[in-house]
Parts: C-alpha cells; structure tokens; sequence
C-alpha cells in the first residue's frame, strides 16, 4: 500500500473512534464545570434549537462576519490613506517653505489700485474718484463757474 491509502485510513479510524457524545455539565454555585463538585446539580446543555433556528442563527453569523471584513477593510484602507497624507505633509510644507523662500523678480510690481472705503461715499460730477476738486473754471466775469456758492456770495457782496 501507498502511503496515501495508509494515511487516510488512519485519519477515518481517528475520527470514527472519537465520536461527539454529548457531555454532562454541572453547575457549582455561580461556575460550570465537566466534572462534578460538592453540591453541584447536573444540568441540560444539548441545544433545544430546531434545524431551521440553528441555520437561521449559522446565517446570522456569516452575515455578520461578512459585515465585519468589509468594515475592518474600509477602516483599514481609510488609515493607509492618513498615513500616506501624513507622510506627504512634511515633504508639501517642504516644498512651500523653499518656494517661500525664492525672491520675487522686481518687475513684477504692479500699481495697485486705490482703496475704496468700506462705505459709500457720494461725489459731485466735478469731483474725481479719489475726492479731490478739478481745477475750477473761471467765468468771464471773474467768477468761480465750478462754485456756485462762492459765485452767488460774490455777487452780494459787490
């Protein structure tokens, strides 16, 4: 004989001879045991479950495992993915500080335009944008055309 044929006869008498029997459990105070103790009381332990409860509960669990690989492998993917961040941080910080670090060619400076104030500030049609008076315009009389208040106190006054 082989020792393939020899080997799996071994294993068949192995199991044949270990039959599952079902062992009696005693209860000692609040603890179980396999053996029995002062005052210990035997106890029932065989399942009082139908086949279909025992499968239903056997698919329960298998749902169950199922759902749980799935979770540990997002959790698992999700810390991999803060890892390779934070290994890429230092080396983003890096490269931000030495592009800091570089001068900005003189040229590029820009005139930047006038600050408006946060409010709303109304002007004359004479008056530029930054509040400042045009040069005013003088009449062939001799009086400001761009004033008119003046224009009207000088004429009072003559």
């Amino acid at each position: 004989m082989n020792h393939l044929a020899i080997a799996t006869l071994l294993i068949a008498f192995c199991t044949l001879s270990t039959g599952a029997r079902a062992q009696t459990v005693y209860r000692c105070g609040n603890s179980y045991s396999q053996s029995p103790c002062a005052g210990g009381a035997a106890v029932d332990a065989s399942d009082s479950r139908s086949r279909a409860q025992q499968a239903q509960a056997e698919a329960d669990t298998a749902r169950a495992r199922q759902s749980a690989n799935a979770l540990e492998k997002d959790r698992l993917k999700q810390e991999e993915a803060a890892a390779r961040a934070d290994r890429q941080a230092p080396q983003a910080d890096a490269n931000k500080a030495q592009a800091a670090a570089v001068p900005k060619p003189a040229h590029t400076s820009k005139k930047k335009p006038a600050k408006q104030p946060p409010y709303f500030t109304a002007h004359a049609a004479g008056d530029k944008k930054d509040g400042k008076k045009t040069a005013k315009k003088k009449s062939a009389d001799g009086n400001d055309a761009g004033n008119t208040d003046n224009a009207q106190s000088t004429n009072t006054a003559r």
